[in-house]
Parts: C-alpha cells; structure tokens; sequence
C-alpha cells in the first residue's frame, strides 16, 4: 500500500506536465579508480546463492534488478529538500564476486527502474534529469552500462521528458516510450541503435486522441499499450501489434478482458471504478508467444489475463507486484508483517499454465520484498527478517524459478 500511496502521489505531480523532440548526443563516464574501492553500504544487503553460500553484499538503496551476470543496483542520496538525487550505479558480478562502480548521474529527477532492459551485454536504464515537479521541462535520458568496461554513457532521448517512461529490447534495437512535456503535447516512440549511438523517433501519437501506456518486444516487432481517450465516452485500452518497419498489424481491445480482471480486485466497486483503474500509468507491460498479458499499473491492479480465451488468470492489488528486469515476468506478494508470515507466493506462466513457484526462504529471512528476472532467466529475490528492510536485515537469494 505504501507503494501505491508514493506512486499516486508523484504521478499527480507528474501528470501536470506532457511533448517533443529528441537529441542523439552522448556523454561517457569513465569509473573512478577511487570509487571502484568500495564503501562501506548504508544498507547491507547479503547476497546468496542456492545452496546458501554467502556471494558479497549491495547498498540496496534505491532497487536492485537481476541481470544475466549479477546485480545491477543504484545508491541514491537524495538532496535535502530536493526533488533531486545524486544516482551512483554499481554492478555486483556474480562471477567474479566484486562489486564494480560504473558510474553516476548527478540531479537526477527519476529513474525509471522498472524499465531497466539488457541488450548485447549492456545494461540501459532510463532517467529524467532534474525536478520533474518543476515548471521547467526536464530531458528524459537514455543511460548505457557496459559492466565489463566499467563505463557509462547518457543519450538525450527527448528535452521533454516523462518521469513513467517505457522501454524494451527488440530486434537488437531498444524502443523507447516517452510523453512528451512540450505544449503540442504528444506520445512517442523512439528508436535506439546501439551499433550507431543514435536515437530517432519512429512514431508519434497525439496524446489528446491516444495516451500510450507501455511497449514491449514481440517476435519480429513489439506490442504497444495503448488508450483510446473518446472525448467523454467510455476510454478503451488496445494491445497494438507492430512488425519490425513500425507497422501496425493488428490492434486488440482488452477494455472488457481487464474490466473482468480489475472486478475481482479488493479496493475496485464497479465498472466505472475499473475502467478509472485501466486508465493508470503502467509500470509492466508483458506480452507471451502462447498469448498472455502481464499488466501492473500504479494504481492497485496486477493480473495475468489470456489475450486469446479472454480469461482472468490471476488478479491481484497492490500487496502484490510484477518483478522487473529483461525476462519472464511473475507476480509475487510482498509481505509485510513478521509476526504473520505465511509461505511465499510467486506465480508464473509455465508451458501455457498458471504455476506457483518453488521458493523456500531461509529462517531468519521469511518476507518476501522483491523479485527481479534476467534475460536468462536468473532470478534475485529480496527477503527480510523485517519491513521495511532497513529495519533489519535483508539477503537476495540467486536461483532459477521458471
């Protein structure tokens, strides 16, 4: 609930703002000898592998997310008050046992952790530099990680940006979704090459028509999440399929599909309470071969829905989350009482169907905080003895769930 509190109360701030233009030039930071050394963590959190075997530590201080080699995570000292932080980005090898600085964004505004993508080795992560509450525009960058050069780099995607931005790998190019803040206000879809370095747009959406809510990879192009906004009328939410040239090939309402899901949810009374929910910023977006939806927006809804049968196959609020990072998304519980911790609840899709994953914490570390999955299916979760975690302690336990 405390997440939900946060997100509604910063998207309030946010949705004042919305659309633009976009920028290719590149800025490369190279990592400090001096902060590759190592500090001693505000918040140590113990990492761990199967069998129990302690791997290192992270300072989880502003969300970590599980990547094909380790731990890619950020250490964010917040301004006093400020809407703005300095963000420091590390990388934990789980080969190599070594936790790597790769480098820093001073003013940072807002990360969009939730959209943290691997591509070819690197790790992109998108970021609004500057008070986002603010009258100014802020631009919306695109930050590139090599883990094994140790180095950073920042793209400009647009000087317009939008702190819930969306982004995914497909075609070994990432798409990048962006509301655009700037008077003519309109949503767009960027491209970026990683062989080139540059950024261009490849489509535009007026946002007074169509509002988008996220993208994500499909084979040979991607799905759009997209709301029809009819001008007093009901607003229909669409899934769009595009191939790889940027054309639409197919576009399916789920209005009714997530109106049945959202019913069932506690806190939701009525058809237009759900369709008020539908209309959210989304934070995850997922879309199977075999033709399930994984949706999480930053109201209460979190669901598993089949595109094809139309059925609800899971449907929870906001005690649950979606995990993060490249791979197979699951939806998890998060607990929040010690005193009253009962087994863990992970769900995924496997082979076409509904499963509850095989997860046993150890004792001393019984609630369930997050969970993350890499491209290759390594997946990290946090528990604790404790909420929040920094009232206790906390370890993220490596193993493969799906």
């Amino acid at each position: 609930m405390l997440r939900k509190i946060t997100a509604l109360l910063f998207a309030a701030v946010c949705l004042t703002a919305a659309a633009g233009c976009k920028a290719n030039n590149a800025a490369n930071t190279a990592a400090d000898p001096a902060d590759e050394s190592g500090k001693t963590p505000v918040n140590p959190i113990a990492i761990k592998d199967e069998s129990g075997t302690r791997l290192g530590e992270i300072d989880d201080r502003a969300g970590f997310t599980a990547v094909n080699e380790g731990i890619f995570y950020s250490v964010v000292t917040m301004k006093e008050n400020s809407y703005t932080s300095t963000a420091e980005y590390r990388f934990f090898s789980l080969k190599d046992k070594k936790d790597i600085y790769l480098g820093k964004l001073v003013d940072q505004g807002y990360e969009a952790g939730f959209a943290r993508t691997e591509l070819n080795g690197m790790i992109y992560t998108l970021a609004v530099k500057g008070n986002p509450a603010g009258d100014a525009a802020v631009p919306l960058l695109l930050l590139a990680f090599d883990t094994a050069g140790k180095t950073m780099k920042t793209y400009t995607v647009s000087e317009y940006g939008f702190p819930y931005a969306a982004m995914t790998a497909s075609g070994g190019k990432l798409l990048i979704m962006n509301h655009e803040t700037s008077k003519d206000k309109s949503d767009k879809i960027y491209e970026f090459d990683p062989d080139s370095g540059k950024i261009k747009e490849v489509l535009s959406f007026s946002s007074s028509a169509d509002s988008l809510r996220s993208v994500c990879a499909a084979d040979n192009g991607f799905y759009l999440l997209r709301l029809k906004l009819n001008n007093g009328g009901e607003n229909e939410l669409f899934v769009d399929r595009y191939d790889e040239n940027y054309n639409k090939t197919s576009e399916q309402s789920v209005n009714d599909i997530l109106v049945n899901a959202i019913s069932d949810i506690h806190g939701i009374s009525g058809r237009q309470d759900a369709l008020n929910e539908i209309g959210m910023n989304v934070s995850r977006f997922f879309v199977t071969d075999d033709g399930y939806m994984i949706y999480e927006n930053f109201g209460l809804s979190r669901v598993i829905v089949g595109l094809r049968t139309e059925e609800t196959i899971i449907a929870k609020d906001d005690n649950y989350a979606v995990s993060t990072g490249s791979g197979m998304p699951v939806i998890y519980k998060i607990d929040f009482d010690a005193d009253n911790v009962s087994d863990p609840e992970i769900y995924g899709i496997k082979n076409g169907k509904l499963k509850l994953l095989a997860f046993t914490p150890d004792d001393g570390h019984k609630l369930v905080q997050t969970v993350t999955v890499s491209a290759d299916g390594t997946s990290a979760i946090l528990t604790s003895d404790a909420f929040p975690v920094q009232s206790g302690t906390g370890v993220v336990n490596i193993l493969t769930l799906l």
